[in-house]
């Protein structure tokens, strides 16, 4: 843990917002540790003592190195989030607000400044100013909403069957008046920081200033997806998939590219997480798939070690963690510019990006996979010491120099 400074606790504290353990509570814990957190609002989090006794139990909500007495919790946001499980309701952007205005009203009582999350930001951000409250930062977690609904509606036209999914996405299926939330939080922010470059990308292209804007990347626990030793043995090559089964992630692309080479011995690993688009996968169906609609982490990571190369054509993404955690098992990397690979991955030595929306490039670095496995295996292991680099330490010590550059004691 990093020892609080004398200078650094000369900066103002912050209040910070969101419900669930948002990436695993780091940004919290980052300003915690230099002595900078006010407090976190959240809808639940398991007292210390419960963490103690049974840390199985409640290590989903807890931790370690920040204490429950650092959290607030918001009763309305956690009786809302128990009534939308028992009615099997969404009552999400309700939920967002009562932990945004109890942010708000957190920050004016103790005078501290704001650190929010997208989502979370809106209602706090747009009354702050006139509470007095001149630093309001904004961690934004995806890309511009607008940029995302321009790639998807491109996407509705290209490949009709798969526009239901499409049409599913958030950005399609907000309020307008959530919709336009989002869009405002970036702009009353006073600085935002995203996790990769394609969101700081999309945030300029709508009128953030680049100068208002840092990244920094995600960290990886390294010690739950633990690198591979040896090459897969499957007599097939194996390609795998992490992530919700649709055309945001570029499903029908990777699968489009496998038809292209037509080869009977190559295998698609489809790990779900959450929605399937079956529309795609009937649309490919002659193909040989594999999909396992919810997995268990031990069982994901003997289908990471036990494939050759791993695929994610995203059209849009806030940065992609499956690929930090695909390259820490030792795989290399194929993947687009509108996720975390140019920031993770050093091209032709951790793996390759391609183009959205070119399964014909795809299919290329695919058949060179194949047909070059014993340097794709190399490429995996130099991935894995990659992806080594990438802590949650440097992740947190990224969020402190920010923090102390940007914020003013006014």
């Amino acid at each position: 843990m990093v020892k609080p400074v004398t200078q650094m606790n000369r900066l103002r504290q912050s209040v910070t917002a969101h419900a669930g353990a948002r990436d695993h509570y780091q940004l919290s814990l980052a300003l915690h540790e230099a002595g900078w957190l006010n407090r976190l609002v959240t809808d639940l989090y398991a007292p210390d003592w419960l963490y103690q006794s049974a840390p199985t139990y409640a290590q989903k909500r807890y931790c370690p190195g920040l204490p429950a007495a650092k959290i607030s919790l918001s009763s309305a946001a956690f009786w809302k989030a128990g009534k939308a499980r028992v009615l099997q309701r969404d009552y999400n952007s309700s939920i967002d607000r009562e932990i945004s205005l109890t942010a708000l009203r957190t920050a004016e009582k103790s005078g501290s400044n704001l650190f929010l999350y997208s989502y979370y930001a809106f209602q706090a951000f747009q009354q702050a100013e006139r509470s007095g409250i001149a630093n309001r930062l904004l961690f934004q977690l995806h890309p511009h909403p607008l940029s995302v609904r321009a790639i998807l509606a491109e996407e509705m036209d290209r490949l009709p069957f798969a526009s239901q999914s499409i049409r599913d996405e958030t950005e399609f299926s907000l309020a307008d008046s959530r919709l336009e939330g989002l869009i405002a939080e970036p702009q009353l922010a006073t600085f935002c920081i995203t996790a990769s470059q394609f969101t700081r990308k999309t945030l300029i292209e709508n009128g953030v200033p680049a100068n208002q804007i840092r990244v920094i990347p995600y960290g990886v626990d390294t010690t739950a997806f633990l690198q591979r030793r040896k090459a897969p043995s499957a007599a097939k090559f194996r390609i795998i998939f992490v992530g919700r089964m649709n055309q945001r992630k570029g499903l029908a692309d990777l699968l489009q590219a496998v038809r292209l080479l037509k080869s009977r011995t190559i295998e698609v690993i489809l790990c779900g997480r959450g929605y399937i688009d079956h529309s795609i996968l009937l649309e490919y169906k002659e193909l040989t798939i594999k999909v396992y609609e919810a997995i268990a982490q031990d069982q994901l990571v003997r289908e990471l070690h036990q494939s050759h190369v791993f695929v994610l054509p995203s059209l849009a993404e806030g940065f992609a963690h499956v690929v930090l955690e695909a390259m820490a098992t030792g795989l290399p990397i194929i993947t687009t510019e509108n996720t975390c690979g140019p920031d993770v991955i050093v091209e032709g030595k951790h793996g390759y990006l391609v183009p959205i929306r070119n399964p014909e490039r795809l299919a290329t670095l695919l058949d060179a996979a194949i047909t070059e496995q014993e340097a794709w295996f190399e490429m995996g292991r130099l991935a894995a010491v990659q992806a080594r680099t990438f802590t949650w330490e440097r992740f947190r010590a990224g969020i402190r120099d920010v923090y102390q550059q940007t914020v003013t004691d006014n």
